[in-house]
């Protein structure tokens, strides 16, 4: 028992010190061009060089008139879109450049997801997160890591109807199950007051995962304590 014990005790202090830990897998760095990314409504997509924070590479996003969650949209999908793993949220670097500053009523930038239920019954889905990020107000500059959570769907589930579902409930663990999506389409998205033009450039859009190690850790947390459970009622 005092064995046991001690494994638990093990388990649980490397687990609590590694809960935290996650991982970037890296998504689009622009660095050989626009990396799919294409306008989905009145805004302007070109590469550039200006805010590059991963490489020399970035994506310049122009909004002239007002707008509700246009986007830079692209159907290339790196295996941590294509087949999530555990989605947290999503990281980016966003660029200001001097002159540039939006000083309007408001912008803001989020994350939408499109998929097809399965056998592509239906397509086209939005999933459009709660979580936003402020532009306006921002000074010139590089503002890394911008996270969006990815936790809030504000369209419900297609076949269930549930809403404010998160990411990972939506496209789910087990691609082939009856009501997981299937990821097709990666945005992000910009809503802005029609009184001054928007000019952002974007870089280094990562997905936040968890470390395989922390889900192991966990799983022989659940072990160990099994071991004490059947332990007592023997």
């Amino acid at each position: 028992m005092r064995k046991v014990l001690v494994c638990i005790a093990a388990v649980v202090a490397v687990t609590c010190g590694t809960s935290g830990a996650w991982a970037d897998s890296l998504l689009y760095s622009f660095e050989g061009g626009l990396d799919g990314f294409g306008p989905n409504g009145a805004i302007s997509l070109a590469s550039d060089t200006i805010g590059a924070t991963d490489g020399t590479g970035s994506m310049k996003v122009g909004l002239v008139t007002g707008a509700t969650f246009v986007g830079g949209i692209t159907g290339s999908l790196p295996a941590a879109v294509g087949d999530p793993p555990g989605i947290s949220h999503i990281l980016f670097d966003m660029t200001i450049d001097a002159g540039q500053e939006f000083t309007g009523g408001f912008a803001v930038v989020g994350v939408t997801m499109f998929g097809c239920t399965q056998g592509a019954v239906s397509c086209g889905n939005p999933f459009q997160f709660a979580d936003t990020e402020a532009i306006g107000g921002k000074v010139a500059g590089t503002y890394t890591d911008i996270r969006i959570d990815l936790n809030n769907s504000l369209h419900a589930h297609p076949l269930t109807f549930v809403p404010n579902l998160t990411f990972n409930q939506i496209f789910g663990p087990n691609p082939g199950a009856p009501n997981d999506i299937i990821p097709t389409h990666f945005q992000l998205f910009f809503n802005k007051s029609g009184d001054q033009p928007l000019t952002v450039y974007i870089d280094n859009i990562r997905a936040v995962v968890p470390e395989p190690a922390t889900g192991a850790l966990f799983s022989l947390g659940a072990i160990a304590l099994g071991l004490v459970a059947r332990r007592r009622s023997a």
